[in-house]
């Protein structure tokens, strides 16, 4: 890490910027307000269907177990 810290968050800025789809940010933005939306309706209309937290963390935790056991014997 030779680069002074502000040069270096620029450099990560600039990285997280060529990230993506190439779509501004207020457009990116805007989409995933409509997906937010969208999810907020299907939840409330009863269509999605809720996990509960602790389940969740459960499988995450699972899946990361999983993975790094694989990486340890590979």
């Amino acid at each position: 890490m030779a680069l002074p810290e502000d040069e270096r968050a620029e450099l990560a800025a600039i990285l997280v910027d060529s990230i993506g789809d190439g779509r501004p940010e207020t457009e990116n933005d805007a989409a995933w307000l409509a997906e937010v939306r969208r999810r907020l309706e299907a939840v409330r209309s009863k269509r999605a269907t809720l996990i509960p937290t602790d389940e969740v963390e459960r499988e995450l935790e699972d899946l990361i177990f999983d993975v790094t056991e694989v990486r340890s014997v590979g």
